[in-house]
């Protein structure tokens, strides 16, 4: 199964996102329910693993922490493939990336190398996107700012593969952030 960490914002948070969720023609917009910041990728892992890594992630318990969302900007230099509001940069949310990667490489799963750059998936694009739009869309929204938001709990998240339509995600396990 394929696992990640991430944070999902409150139902206030969620409803503001999903107001903004409009006016990208191509875009496959996020549902709702999926709206998250990933703050670990493991990939693909065995069933004994992923007890291991849940077990693992359960262990140190890290501070809460409040984020805000602020800014829009997307991934794909040449040919955008995904809008997202950026996260805060925030040390305690760098903690638990760092928690995240940690366990990881003690459990010997492999993470990916890229820097780690908090965000907030709106939407997926299609190939050839309309720039002029996607570029529009992001300076209609440059001055937004959602929170800050209390984050209490991170989860473990399984995706899962659908014939049609986008990954199912389920919460596998939650743990709790404790007071800083």
């Amino acid at each position: 199964m394929i696992l990640f960490a991430a944070i999902r914002p409150p139902s206030g948070v969620i409803r503001a996102v999903t107001r903004m969720q409009k006016g990208v023609p191509g875009a496959r917009w996020s549902a709702p329910e999926k709206l998250h910041v990933t703050v670990g990728y493991f990939g693909e892992v065995s069933e004994t693993l992923a007890e291991e890594l849940d077990a693992e992630l359960a262990r140190r318990p890290l501070p809460s922490m409040e984020l805000t969302l602020r800014g829009m900007s997307h991934f794909g230099r040449a040919e955008p493939h995904q809008i997202h509001l950026k996260v805060d940069p925030d040390p305690a949310l760098t903690r638990l990336h760092n928690h995240c990667k940690r366990v990881a490489r003690e459990l010997r799963i492999p993470m990916e190398r890229r820097d780690f750059r908090p965000h907030l998936t709106l939407a997926y694009l299609k190939p050839y996107p309309d720039l002029e739009r996607i570029a529009e869309y992001e300076r209609k929204h440059a001055d937004t700012m959602v929170g800050p938001f209390l984050v209490d709990q991170f989860g473990l998240y399984s995706s899962w593969r659908q014939t049609r339509g986008p990954n199912r995600y389920d919460l596998e396990a939650t743990y709790p952030l404790v007071g800083a």
